[in-house]
């Protein structure tokens, strides 16, 4: 075997094992619903991504159209309130959705205290939807009606709210200022507005 066989040889079983690691790698992340969720439910070698808005900020400015109950601003979120945000492409959120569900039930002030984002179309949609309506008023980011070429002045919620990891889950003080939470059951454990959640 010459010499330039060999180095093509040892050239094509290094991009052969390159190829097979990146496919591997988009495996997992498809696995993980396209977005790199991490966190309780995620894999936990994955880095997760912060949200833009931090802890302390203010309710940013949105308008968006829920299904059941209309439209929906910022001006209609007063705190204490919970805001939990979900994408039909991603497992975790639609694993943790029934305990955000079980979560939501106990703020104070019912559903009009609690916010629902699906970000996404179809069953998955559908399915979310029908499990948060109960106890959260639900947008879903894909309808016509949040469409913002569709329908100006529409300012979508996770736009609004920087999100960047899904699922998300934001909560919102009596004072207006948002603090973003790990995990659903996170919600309210430090206001002494709810007693402590149970496991989700």
């Amino acid at each position: 075997m010459s010499v330039t066989t060999t180095v093509v040889v040892c050239v094509n079983a290094v991009v052969g094992v390159l190829n097979l690691l990146l496919l591997l790698a988009l495996a997992r992340r498809i696995a993980d619903g396209g977005h790199g969720h991490g966190g309780p439910a995620g894999d936990a070698a994955v880095t997760v991504p912060e949200n833009r808005l931090s802890d302390g900020s203010p309710v940013p400015a949105f308008r968006v159209t829920t299904r059941q109950d209309g439209p929906i601003g910022d001006t209609d979120l007063t705190g204490p309130a919970a805001v939990g945000f979900f994408s039909t492409t991603c497992r975790p959120c639609r694993e943790q959705a029934p305990g955000f569900a079980r979560i939501a039930a106990t703020v104070p002030g019912g559903r009009d205290h609690v916010v629902a984002v699906v970000k996404g179309a179809g069953p998955v949609a559908d399915e979310l939807v029908e499990l948060l309506s109960p106890v959260a008023r639900v947008v879903v980011e894909a309808d016509d009606a949040n469409d913002a070429t569709l329908r100006p002045g529409v300012t979508l919620a996770s736009e609004a709210f920087g999100i960047v990891r899904w699922p998300s889950y934001v909560e919102i003080g009596a004072d207006g200022r948002i603090a973003n939470r790990e995990s659903a059951t996170e919600l309210f454990t430090g206001s002494g507005a709810l007693p402590a959640p149970q496991t989700v």
